[in-house]
């Protein structure tokens, strides 16, 4: 089968979920035989030299980039305040990506056209043009629930005005246009849903993350219990979150264990957290290895407030065996056992009595990582999760004949 990906960011190096959740598909894709064909936006905010990338990940994807700025301009985002056009989508509409596109699709013959995620979806219009294979969009969330509970948690009155109409624009163009492709893949139940209910009639699967456990070995921690942070500290509910934590929650954690150290690591990582001067915190700003970074540490935090889809870093944090702190968002779409496979906690005293638990239990941190790491393994192995999105692709081929 031949496979045409389409990316609004390079693949490559895997240092955010998005990424990692991408190129979980590919290597899936190829190990089962695929021909894949992958085009993506080489962006600012994740822009490579294609020079950098290693040949062989660059051949076995047919990796091409086109160059596309997908940066937040004032004058764009007040006239998406009034055009009633999402703004967030606009962004990503390139005609230098429209052209190649075009062109792939005419030199080429493909079977399924894979849209990674809903930026993807400004190019529906040229990919009908051009073929007659099937569309599928993989959702890794659902965008708008994002913004609308990025505006819920908001306490200035004029930012929350602002995405609250960010949230309104998105969600018109999300429910029109999940309605025009001819499958979903989504990542969780919970999101596939949310598209039933806005009246989706498209053949849709649940395709859960998929993970090769070998490249996940559990070791002993060099600095027992330490507290960690990783994720993407330019996106805004990971900021979010963070703010929450520093403001609400460290000062009872590190007034019970004085002695606990917390290390944040983090792309585009701000000022504020960069040179903190929270007590007996360590920020290391961008690491080269994120799972060596894991490793390192005992207990993952993700204090998230907004989000949609499912934390990837969270599933890496139980692969490796961590002992994982979240909220209710962030283990949605993630359906292990509170208490068992993970601690989930949405108040400051909550999350403060969490983390506490687990740096005066050695027993309950054993535990819930010998827990969390089999929960991924019966339900994330990436050559089901393949063979399943294969059979999804099989399917809607079938129903375009």
């Amino acid at each position: 089968m031949k496979v045409l990906m389409l990316c609004n960011k390079i693949p490559y190096p895997e240092k955010d979920g998005g990424v990692i959740a991408i190129n979980a598909i590919a290597e899936g894709l190829l190990s089962a035989g695929c021909e894949v064909k992958m085009l993506a936006m080489n962006t600012k905010k994740h822009f490579a030299d294609i020079n950098t990338i290693p040949d062989k990940f660059r051949k076995e994807r047919l990796l091409e980039l086109v160059e596309v700025d997908t940066s937040v301009k004032p004058v764009g985002a007040l006239k998406g305040l009034f055009s009633g056009k999402s703004y967030n989508i606009s962004r990503f509409e390139s005609e230098a990506f429209n052209q190649k596109l075009i062109q792939i699709l005419q030199n080429g013959k493909y079977d399924i056209i894979h849209l990674e995620g809903l930026y993807l979806t400004p190019y529906l219009d040229s990919i009908r043009q051009n073929t007659d294979a099937p569309i599928i969009l993989r959702t890794h969330n659902v965008e708008w629930q994002i913004w609308q509970k990025m505006a819920s948690e908001e306490k200035s009155g004029l930012k929350k005005w602002y995405l609250k109409k960010l949230t309104k624009q998105l969600k018109e163009y999300e429910e029109k246009v999940v309605k025009l492709v001819d499958g979903i893949a989504a990542i969780t139940g919970q999101d596939m849903e949310v598209f039933k209910i806005v009246g989706c009639k498209a053949p849709m699967v649940v395709i859960p993350f998929g993970m090769d456990l070998s490249k996940y070995n559990p070791q002993a921690t060099k600095f027992p219990n330490s507290i960690f942070y990783i994720g993407a500290l330019d996106w805004l509910p990971n900021l979010q979150g963070m703010e929450w934590f520093f403001k609400n929650v460290w000062i009872k954690i590190v007034g019970s264990f004085p002695s606990t150290q917390f290390h944040i690591a983090g792309r585009n990582m701000p000022k504020w957290l960069r040179n903190n001067t929270y007590k007996n915190t360590v920020s290391h700003g961008e690491v080269m290895d994120a799972k060596s970074f894991m490793q390192q540490y005992d207990i993952m935090l993700v204090p998230l407030l907004a989000g949609s889809g499912v934390r990837i870093k969270i599933l890496e944090g139980m692969a490796f065996g961590k002992p994982i702190i979240t909220t209710s968002v962030g283990i949605e779409g993630i359906a292990c056992d509170f208490e068992k496979d993970v601690m989930v906690a949405d108040t400051p005293k909550q999350f403060a009595d969490a983390v506490n638990r687990c740096l005066s239990d050695d027993k309950l941190k054993q535990s819930l990582g010998n827990n969390a790491r089999k929960f991924v393994a019966e339900n994330y192995d990436i050559t089901k999760t393949s063979s399943k999105l294969l059979a999804f692709y099989n399917e809607c081929i079938l129903k375009r004949k």
